[in-house]
């Protein structure tokens, strides 16, 4: 097989996969839901009030074509002990997002002389239609007056996509690339000259 011939071969994989509809479609790094609304907590749990709201996107939400909305999400009660479960799921139409959460949530309760205040943090997988599954981080963010448990407070949730490559365009690329290294070894040993 000629090195034009192998390069060109390379060159017209990658363009197909790129292509192609199968190739994945992350939603945005730095992409960002926010959602609101009511709930009660203690230093260990969250009881929501649903329904919630979506209360502010950017970036692949938006192309998704959510706005914000009253009455549109689900939220899942949770304790710390809780591990991978969905932590809410929210419709617009017929545009859907939910995150599923990875490992334990990570909760920071703070006593205060008025305000008690809880932070929950961590990381999961974003859905949302017309996206493939993205790695994202996620906080919550409620207070309310003391003592606990603090009932019928409001909440902030805002999820962010974190994307990482896929490896499906990395074993293209690598493809590529050792194609171009094989031409160049060939060259090499034949002593500058291109094979008929």
């Amino acid at each position: 097989m000629s090195s034009k011939v192998l390069l060109a071969a390379t060159l017209a994989a990658a363009a197909l996969f790129w292509g192609s509809p199968a190739s994945a479609v992350m939603i945005a790094a730095g992409s960002e839901l926010s959602l609101d609304g009511s709930d009660a907590f203690t230093a260990t749990s969250v009881t929501f009030t649903n329904p919630a709201n979506i209360g502010g996107e950017t970036g692949s939400f938006i192309t998704a074509g959510l706005t914000n909305c009253s009455g549109c999400a689900t939220m899942t009660n949770f304790t710390s002990s809780m591990v991978d479960f969905q932590l809410y799921t929210a419709t617009e139409g017929l545009i859907s997002t939910a995150l599923m959460t990875a490992g334990l949530p990570l909760f920071n309760f703070v006593v205060g002389p008025t305000l008690d205040s809880l932070t929950v943090t961590g990381a999961g997988t974003l859905t949302l239609t017309g996206f493939d599954p993205t790695p994202g981080q996620y906080i919550l963010t409620t207070q309310g007056p003391g003592p606990t448990p603090i009932v019928d407070v409001t909440f902030s949730v805002t999820s962010v996509g974190t994307p990482v490559p896929e490896p499906g365009s990395l074993a293209i690329l690598g493809a590529a690339l050792a194609g171009l290294g094989l031409v160049g070894w060939r060259r090499r040993k034949a002593g500058g000259t291109a094979e008929a």
